[in-house]
């Protein structure tokens, strides 16, 4: 497992964070459905592999595991179409849960902003508990589409948020780009705060050093210094890699 703080770990080259303290899993922005909602909707037609790769993304994530953890936690954005709950996330959502309910005693999804109507799946599984935001001991998680408590009550916590997918774009010499997820780590003031990455394979999201502050989709990445954040790289390919504070990555790949 990556170290990154006392109570937070990486526990393989997944997007998926550990709590050590209350012994749980943490993933977020799985976008069940994207190719059918891109298909249905937007008349673009994108092979459907994102769900068998996430799945295949989670089996490697409990394996990471001597003994799995009671509790995961999907902290939002668990399905994609904004308004109702489409054929293809039913049914992912549905294979999903499934799965979850036979490896974990506890299931809780914070809801995001994609997340309306997920309830017409989440109630047929006893397991899942459907929340705005999760709080247990001293770690508060919610989705960050929205600022759900005063930055006052997070004095002495660690807030776990997801929604801006933060990835780092590096640049070849040929002029290639390419986007590698990554968490942001870091204390902010009296808090510590964790910005996960998309579990998604698909919505690889916001590219963290190259977005204008002001442009960022998170309310809270955009009043705080996001410079100060450590930035630690994850991948399959490239495994689990700290580089820097944000605001030195930005600088040294401006002078490149």
């Amino acid at each position: 497992m990556f170290k990154i703080s006392k109570n937070l770990f990486i526990p393989c080259e997944i997007q998926a964070l550990y709590i050590k303290p209350i012994n749980t899993i943490c993933i977020a922005d799985l976008h069940l459905g994207y190719e059918g909602i891109m298909a249905e909707y937007y008349g673009v037609f994108i092979p459907k592999v994102q769900f068998k790769e996430e799945m295949e993304n989670l089996k490697k994530l409990l394996k990471a595991f001597d003994s799995i953890p009671e509790k995961i936690i999907l902290n939002g954005d668990v399905k994609h179409e904004f308004s109702e709950t489409s054929y293809h996330e039913f049914k992912e959502v549905s294979e999903l849960l499934s799965f979850l309910e036979k490896n974990f005693e506890e299931i809780i999804i914070v809801k995001g902003n994609h997340d309306n109507f997920i309830a017409r799946v989440t109630k047929k599984f006893s397991k899942v508990k459907l929340v705005e935001i999760y709080e247990e001991k001293d770690f508060v998680f919610f989705h960050g589409h929205k600022l759900m408590k005063s930055k006052k009550e997070f004095k002495g916590k660690t807030v776990i948020i997801a929604h801006e997918h933060p990835s780092i774009a590096f640049y070849s010499y040929t002029g290639k780009k390419e986007k590698i997820p990554c968490f942001l780590y870091g204390k902010i003031n009296d808090y510590e705060l964790c910005v996960m990455p998309a579990f998604s394979t698909l919505a690889q999201g916001s590219e963290i050093n190259l977005i204008p502050k002001q442009e960022l989709l998170s309310p809270l990445l955009r009043e705080i210094d996001i410079d100060s954040l450590e930035v630690i790289l994850v991948s399959n390919e490239l495994g689990i890699k700290k580089l820097a504070k944000l605001g030195d990555v930005k600088r040294v790949m401006n002078y490149l």
